[in-house]
């Protein structure tokens, strides 16, 4: 091994070392006890990982939780799987593919039919690496998924929100936002995967802000976190994968740690009256200058409502 292979994992060491030396002390906690019983949440994204163990914990407090997710299958196995450790029979699935504006707005109808009612919607379904290429609905597939996706699915359950009010959107996003920009987000190939990711968890915060400002005084609160860094994918297959999983299981949060700041936000009583915040380990922090700007946001907002083909009686 040279020189240059020692050094890149010697650093790649230290930098895991410090990731674990931070998560374990800057590993917040929800400790209210408060319980969920008569609230209807959407979790979307809650098959696995941090939405799993989101939509796990809100079961266990009673609530009713409908998850969204794309895949038929698992999205199935997680809801027995929930019921099964909760005994919460109130657990249920509903087909959502934030990649297809069609699927979003089915979902929400498919919802409406059963419920009349929302406390908690949790946006947390996220992905990196789905493609860079343009989407049937004409864009970017992670901006899709990650941002515009849940915009639409926002949007069309804001009504819903007011007539639960005081009720409550969390938007999972991540402290990665900071290396994020708005310019050109839906330009097809112009971003590489990993700045594609930071562009959409800007977009998350801008979208939280902005959203706190147009529903003030409705009693719908809108708030934004950082999970930290989370293993979100222990089950895969593949002996790089499993030594990939083996790496982020030594030296990052588990799932269940990584949900606990959006338990914080869907749970915690003095959460009602906090809105267009941005939060991390279950306490309110510091989030980029670029989140903050209005402007940004404004013209986010703009660019949103036009790709996702918002219809007028739909604006907020």
């Amino acid at each position: 091994m040279n020189v240059d292979s020692i050094m890149w994992v010697f650093w790649v060491t230290v930098t895991l070392v410090l990731i674990k030396i931070l998560n374990k002390f800057s590993n917040g906690r929800c400790y209210t006890d408060n319980v969920m019983i008569g609230k209807v949440v959407i979790v979307t994204g809650a098959n696995s990982g941090i939405g799993y163990a989101t939509a796990l914990e809100l079961a266990k407090r009673g609530a009713k939780v409908i998850l969204g997710c794309r895949d038929d299958k698992k999205g199935i196995e997680a809801v027995e799987s929930i019921i099964k450790q909760t005994k919460n029979k109130n657990v249920k699935y509903i087909y959502l593919d934030l990649s297809s504006l069609s699927s979003v707005r089915k979902f929400v109808e498919e919802f409406k039919k059963s419920e009349f009612k929302l406390d908690v919607l949790v946006n947390n379904a996220g992905a990196s690496g789905m493609g860079r290429s343009m989407t049937e609905d004409g864009m970017v597939k992670d901006m899709q998924v990650n941002h515009f996706g849940p915009f639409l699915l926002t949007l069309l359950l804001v009504p819903i929100l007011k007539r639960s009010a005081p009720s409550r959107v969390i938007v999972v996003s991540s402290m990665l936002h900071r290396l994020g920009t708005i310019e050109g987000v839906n330009e097809e190939g112009r971003y590489g995967y990993f700045q594609t990711y930071c562009n959409s968890k800007l977009c998350n915060v801008l979208f939280a802000n902005e959203l706190a400002r147009r529903l003030k005084g409705t009693g719908v609160v809108v708030n934004s976190l950082h999970p930290g860094q989370v293993n979100t994918s222990l089950y895969k297959t593949t002996l790089f994968e499993k030594l990939r999983c083996l790496v982020l299981y030594t030296f990052f949060k588990s799932p269940e740690e990584g949900a606990q700041t959006s338990l914080y936000l869907a749970v915690a009583d003095e959460c009602d009256q906090i809105s267009g915040k941005y939060f991390v380990d279950c306490k309110e922090s510091g989030m980029s200058w670029k989140a903050e700007d209005r402007y940004l946001a404004g013209e986010l907002w703009s660019m949103s409502e036009k790709l996702v083909k918002v219809r007028p009686e739909e604006w907020i």
